[in-house]
């Protein structure tokens, strides 16, 4: 479903800008998620991990992940910010989640940290998320304003996320 050109496409970026093992990574997450087999469901999808990341520009978090220092609910110590510090097109956050998702994929490096999971796994590291938050069953019977709002446990950057379900509906 997803290729380079189809990333192209959706963002505007030259498809060169992209890895072939970002489509793979992302057809991995529609296909292990069950997304793969509704479209719509994958549009409002798409379009919420395109406002993420700024049509996947920024698998890593900006911000230097000092401010998750010592989170005991995000499992981490003293130090663990900036290693543990979000990752992938939901942005996977915490030494807790991403031991989650290490064990879920059974790939021990994951515990690497943030370059790792943001490089190798872009896309599947939010599979985990997806799957405990049923968001195939949202998309399916609640629509895109509820996806977002599962995502963004709000409404930031609403009118970004709806211009590019548009995108998403042209070229998917």
């Amino acid at each position: 479903l997803i290729t380079l050109d189809v990333f192209e496409e959706l963002t505007g970026y030259s498809a060169s800008l992209f890895k072939q093992q970002e489509a793979d990574d992302c057809n991995r997450l529609l296909s292990e998620t069950g997304f793969e087999k509704d479209i719509s469901a994958t549009r409002m999808l798409m379009a919420n991990m395109m406002h993420e990341t700024c049509n996947f520009k920024y698998m890593d978090e900006i911000a230097s992940g000092e401010a998750y220092n010592n989170r005991s609910d995000l499992g981490n110590g003293p130090t663990d910010g900036p290693t543990y510090k979000g990752a992938g097109v939901l942005q996977l956050t915490g030494r807790y989640n991403y031991q989650r998702f290490s064990d879920a994929i059974g790939d021990p490096r994951v515990m690497e940290g943030v370059t790792y999971v943001s490089t190798t796994y872009p896309f599947m590291s939010a599979k985990t998320w997806i799957e405990e938050n049923n968001l195939l069953q949202i998309a399916q019977n609640l629509g895109f304003d509820e996806v977002c709002f599962r995502i963004n446990g709000g409404w930031n950057g609403y009118e970004d996320r709806l211009a590019k379900y548009q995108i998403c509906k042209d070229v998917l």
